[in-house]
């Protein structure tokens, strides 16, 4: 009998790679900025209390500053790399979650 847990096998799969962090707001303006001037924006969905569609980087930005974003999410390509940023908005900070995705999606 095995009494291995499959659960602690590999799978076989390269899981991305996952940062997190709380920001300020201040520091998440600054993000746009540097996503704007350093990246290569792919795609930014945004989601408010009424609606969950993809828009512009500059968009995404007001909305953040105007406290009508719950949500953003930014695909983007930074020094040959894939990256997906989600942007969280809280009262006190936003929770950032940052995703190097594998080459091919």
């Amino acid at each position: 009998m095995n009494t291995e847990n499959p659960s602690d096998q590999p799978i076989g799969i390269d899981l991305p790679e996952l940062l997190q962090a709380e920001w300020g707001a201040d520091q998440v303006m600054q993000l746009f900025d540097d996503l704007r001037d350093g990246a290569e924006v792919e795609h930014v969905q945004l989601r408010t209390a009424t609606s969950d569609r993809t828009t512009t980087l500059t968009e995404a930005k007001h909305a953040f500053a105007d406290s009508s974003a719950e949500a953003i999410q930014v695909r983007y390509r930074f020094e040959n790399e894939l990256w997906c940023d989600t942007i969280m908005p809280n009262e006190q900070t936003t929770k950032i979650i940052r995703t190097r995705l594998p080459q091919g999606n």
